[in-house]
């Protein structure tokens, strides 16, 4: 090989060489670049991804309060109204006792039954059932005060292996016997919820036996009403589905009910308890929040009629057709009230009032009875002239009662038109939150009770016998104005001592009332004899 040709093959390879290093390098470094680049992007995007898994978490996860579900823990919650007491174990309610209502010892009325736990939960999922009765849960607060005047509310976790995954809510407002309550699930599962109130009403008055007439079932079915009284509740468990508005249990003066302010009751269950408590469960549809009212208080018409919901007709006035009467009277002593702030002496005027009205039909009785009287002689001729013939003798004592335009019954009418204010009175003052332990003068400290020493039924006896001396005119009647006042004197025993006192003064208010007439009659008969 020459020379030439040897230099060729040096600078050909340098020439490889050099372009190697010069043009080659820079294009791996881009792919190094570009490289690391992509690197980068991805760990941006899986950062990302990282944070939104990390958002989905926290969704799904609450933080527990520092308290543990291990011991039961008593909460109370008091205000200007009622103590509550709850319990940790089931979020349930142990005691709720009403400040301004005294109880059988004097203490505040107890509405929850001693040993009781209701307002437990049950859940239901598909074909899963948890009953969540004394199920561990989990409360910051030991207590709540409301007198500042401002609403507070206690907040229960329901955990599993320390996760929380139901949170129920009581919300408590001054000035109010309405407890909120609100429930949701943590975990974002829709459940079918059976809330339960499975103590009954405690009994809160003297006379048991009296209270269990009162004790009833009480719901709002769509528009209509239902009332089901202990005695027709069965023993064991009968239900109701439909649109469930509102259910509830009424003992004589108190109420307990349960209403859903999202219209989430699908079904309602009642059942006797120990046979003179009613207890029930509301169940709702599948939900993962919901929201109800709890009420527990009196019976008071205004405040349930200002509620709305129809939870005013859980106010008992009586027998249907006596119903329109009694509202008339509780609505006329609740005004009369109004000006007379002592319920005995509403009852006086109210049964003044009364007279007043019934004075025409006095009159007419009044009139009717004095025709009879002027018949007598001519009704003796012919009883004696048909004595042996009883049917020819009442036909020919028709006959001159026809003539003479005398309404044998005539004196009655008062009496038959009385007796459904009567009843309706008694409807009043037997259940009436109003007139409990509404108290009088003297011995009188309680209305709506009997007379502990029976001093008015007798005088209302001694007043009744009175009247009759002026009424009777029938001699053959004088051993029923005799019978009539005793018999009565042992019914009035049994009888509020409010009744008896509208009797008494209405009795009163009769012989004075004859008294005038007769004095009129007299007068005017010496008139005539005068012109005469």
């Amino acid at each position: 090989m020459d020379k030439r040709t040897i230099i060729a093959v040096l600078l050909i390879t340098l020439l490889f060489i050099a372009y190697t290093m010069l043009f080659r390098k820079p294009k791996q470094q881009e792919k190094d670049v570009v490289q690391k680049e992509e690197e980068v992007v991805e760990k941006q995007e899986m950062e990302k991804v990282k944070e939104k898994v990390e958002e989905k978490v926290k969704e799904k996860i609450v933080e527990l309060p520092t308290a543990k579900p291990d011991a039961e823990k008593i909460i109370t919650v008091r205000t200007n109204l009622y103590e509550a007491k709850f319990s940790t174990a089931g979020a349930t309610l142990k005691s709720m006792q009403l400040l301004e209502y005294p109880g059988k010892e004097g203490k505040p009325v107890e509405l929850i039954p001693e040993g009781s736990s209701p307002l437990s939960l049950v859940l239901f999922e598909m074909e899963n059932k948890l009953n969540l009765g004394e199920f561990p849960t989990v409360c910051e607060k030991d207590s709540i005060n409301l007198n500042a005047g401002l609403k507070d509310s206690l907040v229960f976790y329901y955990t599993k292996n320390n996760v929380p995954f139901l949170k129920k809510v009581f919300v408590f407002v001054p000035n109010s016997y309405v407890i909120g309550l609100h429930l949701e699930s943590l975990n974002k599962t829709p459940y079918s919820i059976k809330l339960a109130f499975d103590s009954g009403l405690a009994s809160t008055e003297k006379d048991e036996r009296d209270e269990m007439a009162y004790t009833s079932f009480v719901t709002m079915l769509g528009d209509h009403f239902q009332r089901m009284n202990l005695k027709n509740v069965k023993e064991e468990k009968s239900s109701i589905e439909g649109t469930v508005n509102w259910a509830g249990v009424t003992s004589k003066y108190f109420l307990f009910f349960i209403l859903s302010e999202d219209n989430v009751i699908k079904k309602v269950s009642q059942w006797k308890i120990e046979k003179k408590r009613i207890g029930f469960s509301v169940s709702t549809k599948e939900m993962e929040k919901g929201s109800f009212s709890l009420y527990f208080g009196p019976i008071d018409y205004y405040k349930l009629k200002e509620m709305g919901k129809g939870l005013e007709r859980s106010v008992y006035f009586g027998w249907k057709w006596i119903a329109p009467i009694s509202r008339v009277i509780f609505f006329t002593f609740i005004g009369i009230h109004k000006v007379i702030p002592n319920y005995g002496v509403v009852i006086i005027v109210f049964s003044t009032i009364m007279m007043v009205v019934f004075f025409p039909l006095t009159m007419r009785s009044h009139s009717s009875m004095r025709r009879m009287q002027r018949l007598q002689p001519k009704m003796e001729e012919l009883r004696k002239r048909y004595k042996d013939d009883s049917q020819r003798m009442n036909k020919e004592i028709m006959k001159l009662y026809s003539q003479h335009k005398v309404n044998p019954v005539g004196g009655c009418l008062p009496l038959l038109f009385q007796m459904p204010v009567f009843f309706a009175l008694y409807a009043v003052l037997r259940s009436t939150i109003e007139l409990r332990r509404a108290p009088f003068m003297l011995w009188i400290q309680d209305l709506s009770m009997k007379d502990p020493y029976f001093i008015l039924p007798i005088l209302m006896g001694v007043a009744m016998f009175i009247q009759q001396k002026f009424t009777v005119t029938d001699p053959r009647q004088k051993a029923m104005m005799y019978f009539m006042p005793i018999f009565l004197v042992f019914i009035f025993t049994r009888l509020p001592s409010g009744i008896v006192l509208y009797w008494l003064v209405y009795n009163l208010l009769s012989i004075l009332q004859q008294y005038i007439i007769r004095r009129g009659e007299k007068e005017e008969t010496v008139k005539k004899t005068e012109e005469v």
